[in-house]
């Protein structure tokens, strides 16, 4: 039961904080990769806005956090 509830943990943790982290886990819901990200002119990478390829969960996830950066 413990493993059932963190594995469900770290897919929330993981689709909340989009990272190019390398881990041992393999994420079904927010896999982050390389092109998901841009590097701005500061050397800072950030999510890209929009992207074809994403499922429903990975594209609401992409809102959120853009919808954070504005309210900032």
């Amino acid at each position: 039961m413990y493993l059932l509830f963190m594995q469900q943990a770290e897919e929330f943790h993981n689709c909340n904080n989009p990272n190019l982290i390398e881990t041992d886990n393999i994420h079904l819901l927010c896999p982050w990769n390389e092109d998901d990200f841009y590097t701005a002119r500061t050397g800072i990478k950030y999510l890209r806005p929009k992207r074809k390829k994403d499922n429903f969960i990975k594209s609401y996830y992409r809102r959120k956090y853009w919808n954070a950066k504005q309210e900032c």
